[in-house]
C-alpha cells in the first residue's frame, strides 16, 4: 500500500526498472502474435525475450541514481 507522505522514487533507474514488466509482456505478446501469423514460432523467437531483458537490465544499470528516495 502506498503512503501519501512517502512519494514514489522518480530517479532514472527506478523509471527504467518499472518498465521491465510491461515491456516483457508486450514482447511476449508480439512473439506469440508473430508465431500465429508467420512461419516463425515461439521456439524460434524466444531469444528475443532474452535480448529485451538484457537491454532493459543494461539501461537500468547505466541509469543515474541521483534523486533516489527508496532503499
Amino acid at each position: 500500500m502506498t503512503n501519501p507522505n512517502d512519494p514514489a522514487c522518480t530517479c532514472a533507474r527506478c523509471r527504467v526498472r518499472s518498465l521491465m514488466g510491461p515491456v516483457i509482456l508486450i514482447v511476449l505478446g508480439a512473439v506469440f502474435l508473430l508465431g500465429r501469423f508467420t512461419d516463425y514460432g515461439f521456439h524460434q523467437l524466444w531469444p528475443v525475450l532474452l535480448v529485451v531483458i538484457g537491454a532493459l537490465l543494461l539501461a537500468e544499470s547505466s541509469a543515474s541514481r541521483s534523486g533516489h528516495t527508496g532503499a
